[in-house]
């Protein structure tokens, strides 16, 4: 009666767990699905330039080609810094005043606008054909400016933001927030099951038994933790460190939006060698070291991390006895590189003891505790059960 009990408050935890894993990887795939197919398709039909040279009295023309009138036609212009500049201080933008204009084929303006530093309108076209954006350096100084002229689908008339068109990328956000609530939620829920949770001495984790006549040796019985209570231990640590990592990653990203959107030429010679090291794979680097640290940190001093230590689990040598930081190191590797080869070959290689490859690797395993478990030495008779 008192096992049936446990198991329906673990299976309550379990599925609010599964049901947030599930909202997080939907929004996830929403939101990949519809900013695919956006970006593809806005780097198709805009002309995007950047680092435009306009010395004084001079100016640029740039084209674009319009095959549909039924759609708006933005035009975006920026004045960006330029170190190379004379006569203004170094890296500072000049206030000098620049003109746009827009023919269509014919030769007719479209629209004609004074501005300084930043500019932006949408027009609709009155004709099929190639239009041309001419924009004039009316200032004393030269400059340059960055343009972006094409289809803005979420961009209306009046330049008002179009909220239906972002739906899709909206819909993904919202299910990745309220994903992350849940698996909150049904953390803090299996913490609260799990330690109403009692085991019976004859279920204890590690169980001292004598033997042998005129002498006692230990011999230890080591109950291996269950593959599901291993996942959602994982899972709690994924959850805390990406909320962590997404918050660094955010307080590490304003200054360099903010240097982007000033168009420094040192940001820009950052955004390039980021771009040269390989994105989208460098985040996944740099998540990746962040994990490794992370458990190999915990896993080497207590052997447990957070998640470990909601699901009464930890990470020991062969013998139930605390791993050194080579150790950790290694197992941790794998985990935090190459999760689902290392539990797929695990499970085929390795499943009698639970072993994920670089588990055997590193001789360790992940063995389950009672609640008020003691750290301490084990022997080295060690007879291995499954939970």
């Amino acid at each position: 009666m008192l096992y049936s009990h446990i198991r329906d408050m673990l299976q309550r935890s379990y599925i609010i767990l599964i049901i947030g894993a599930a909202l997080l990887i939907s929004g996830m795939i929403i939101s990949a699905l519809w900013t695919g197919p956006f970006a593809a398709r806005f780097m198709s039909e805009n002309t995007i330039l950047n680092d435009v040279l306009i010395r004084p009295a001079a100016l640029v023309n740039t084209t674009i080609q319009i095959t549909d009138t039924s759609k708006l036609v933005s035009l975006a212009i920026h004045e960006e810094r330029n170190n190379n500049t004379s006569g203004t201080g170094q890296g500072e933008i000049p206030n000098n005043i620049l003109k746009e204009t827009v023919r269509n084929p014919n030769g007719l303006i479209v629209t004609s606008n004074e501005f300084i530093k930043q500019f932006f309108t949408t027009f609709k076209p009155d004709t099929k054909g190639k239009y041309t954006v001419t924009i004039y350096n009316l200032g004393n100084t030269p400059v340059s400016v960055g343009i972006l002229l094409g289809n803005l689908p979420f961009i209306g008339a009046n330049n008002q933001v179009n909220i239906s068109f972002l739906g899709g990328i909206v819909a993904g956000i919202l299910l990745i927030i309220l994903g992350i609530i849940v698996l909150i939620v049904g953390i803090v829920v299996l913490a609260l099951d799990r330690r109403r949770r009692v085991l019976p001495k004859n279920e204890t984790a590690l169980s001292p038994t004598t033997s042998s006549v005129g002498a006692t040796t230990k011999n230890e019985r080591v109950v291996l933790a269950s593959w599901i209570d291993r996942f959602v231990a994982w899972l709690i640590d994924v959850v805390i460190v990406s909320i962590g990592l997404a918050i660094i990653f955010a307080l590490i990203s304003i200054p360099f939006w903010a240097a982007s959107h000033s168009f420094d030429t040192e940001s820009a010679n950052m955004n390039m060698a980021l771009r040269n090291l390989g994105a989208p794979w460098f985040p996944y680097i740099i998540s990746s070291i962040v994990f490794m640290a992370y458990w190999t940190y915990f896993e080497s001093t207590t052997g447990q991390s957070v998640g470990k230590r909601v699901m009464y689990l930890r990470t020991t040598d062969m013998n139930g006895n605390s791993v050194d930081v080579k150790t950790a190191a290694i197992e941790c590797f794998g985990k935090a590189f190459l999760l689902p080869f290392d539990v797929l070959l695990g499970w085929i290689f390795t499943n009698d003891k639970r072993q994920r490859i670089f588990n055997r690797a590193s001789s360790s395993i992940v063995i389950k505790l009672k609640e008020d478990e003691e750290d301490h030495d084990i022997s080295k008779n060690v007879t291995y059960m499954k939970d």
